[in-house]
């Protein structure tokens, strides 16, 4: 099959005006001019795209898809007061709903062109169905919680009877034309104020032994600072009103979060450092040193008021930056336009306050980002992230607009498109969306019994739409 467009851009070259991919077996088998394509390849079947370019799919580095039905369930805020919000909301599902959300959240980023996720995930299983059923390529990370050391064996078993049925369900899923699974399991800590120090250390040796890779929000907010430096401050408030932690089995360690992650031994290369915004020139020492990379949500951090990440600081030390929507709990869409138009503008707000003078990012470094520097983060390069012969075919179709006389269409997609510009979008060559019936697309999207689904969640939180 012969996708051809008025661009090619590979993302680890230069971009090519009017030409195209040549996909066969789920493969990348070359990408060159149009006329070249034709030329060689002819009578096979041709799809063009007129107006569009060609793009790797984006990959996700952060996203929770079980949360997806909480779309617009909170006004912006603080994180505390998110926090609780969201701890309060959940009271209002029982645990068979997260399957209808999760599963929405799957083809709707499948319409965004998202084509690989490291998604953070409550009920692993529900998630991990739903991105097979939409067809996406994800790791799905299993979240485990607790600072009573006390109830740490019990916790422990617990966790790995979830592990081995999550894992169960990953190895049934299909794979990609190099044999990559296309749903892994992943392990996730889920952060400093809600694991403690042992539990931290039992869940990364545990990703040892079963070779799993491990993502961990860190350093999201000041108040994790506040809540680790002295036990106090809107988290500790919000767990109190919401009668789920009393303090008396938790002394703060008054430590800084990327310490304390760091001190249980839990930051490595395969640890996916999520957020990142509160550290110190220390922290992002540390971080560069252990390897772990770092999943950037600037839309997430903006709604729940809090700070713009370091990433021109995390890129000088050399350490991998992906970027991710986080949750539909505290982001509007899965647009990664958006995310990568509110990267550029985090960053450009750090240089007007002087906290990172001359740490300006460029319109081709956010879309790095999104694609294989995403896929770098999560390990997955060397199927995914760029147009390039041999990997897998996971691309987009995206039309590009003049984004007011833009120089390069890299600019003209950053600045101006939007995930309703997205065409197609196609998995280790299988099309998993695309915009209009005659193009292969179903006539309705997502198909109605899933729209249902989530519909009838939305309600049950109190929710429109």
């Amino acid at each position: 099959m012969l996708l051809l467009a008025d661009w090619v851009i590979p993302v680890s070259s230069a971009p090519l005006a009017d030409a195209g991919v040549r996909v066969m077996d789920g493969r990348i088998d070359e990408v060159g001019p149009a006329a070249q394509l034709r030329a060689r390849y002819q009578g096979e079947e041709e799809r063009t795209f007129p107006g569009c370019a060609l793009l790797p799919g984006f990959v996700n580095s952060h996203s929770h898809l079980e949360l997806s039905a909480f779309r617009g369930f909170a006004r912006p805020s603080g994180f505390g007061r998110w926090m609780l919000n969201l701890l309060m909301a959940r009271r209002k599902l029982d645990k068979d709903d997260y399957g209808p959300s999760a599963l929405w959240g799957a083809y709707e980023a499948a319409r965004c062109g998202i084509t690989s996720l490291g998604d953070t995930a409550y009920d692993g299983l529900a998630v991990a169905r739903a991105v097979a059923a939409a067809g996406l390529r994800a790791r799905v990370y299993q979240e485990v919680f607790g600072l009573d050391d006390d109830s740490l064996p019990r916790t422990m078993e617990r966790y790995e009877a979830v592990m081995a049925r999550l894992r169960e369900e990953a190895d049934a899923a299909p794979r990609d034309p190099g044999g990559l699974a296309l749903v892994e399991a992943g392990v996730s800590p889920h952060a400093p104020y809600t694991v403690s120090v042992r539990l931290y250390h039992e869940a990364a040796r545990f990703a040892r032994r079963a070779g799993l890779r491990v993502a961990t929000h860190v350093a999201e907010s000041a108040a994790e600072v506040q809540v680790l430096a002295r036990g106090s401050g809107p988290i500790a408030r919000a767990y109190r009103l919401a009668q789920l932690w009393t303090g008396a089995s938790w002394a703060p360690p008054r430590m800084r979060p990327v310490e304390y992650v760091a001190a249980s031994g839990a930051l490595s290369p395969e640890t996916l450092v999520i957020h990142a915004v509160e550290v110190d020139a220390g922290e992002v020492g540390m971080l560069a040193r252990s390897g772990a990379p770092v999943a950037h949500c600037p839309r997430s951090n903006a709604r729940l008021h809090c700070a713009a990440a370091p990433v021109a600081e995390y890129l000088e030390a050399g350490i991998t930056v992906g970027l991710g929507t986080d949750s539909l709990s505290s982001n509007d869409s899965l647009d990664m336009f958006a995310e990568m138009r509110a990267a550029l503008a985090a960053a450009e707000s750090r240089v007007e306050t002087g906290a990172s003078p001359g740490g300006r990012l460029s319109p081709e470094a956010v879309l790095r980002m999104a694609t294989i520097e995403g896929a770098r983060a999560l390990g997955w390069e060397e199927a995914t992230g760029s147009l390039e012969t041999g990997k897998s075919a996971d691309i987009i179709a995206v039309r590009v607009r003049d984004g007011g006389g833009a120089a390069s269409p890299v600019d003209g997609l950053v600045g101006a498109a939007t995930a309703d510009d997205v065409r197609l979008t196609m998995v280790a060559g299988r099309v998993v969306f695309a915009a209009t019936a005659e193009s292969g697309g179903p006539e309705v999207y997502p198909p109605a019994s899933i729209l249902e689904g989530y519909q009838a969640v939305r309600r049950k939180l109190g929710l429109k739409g």
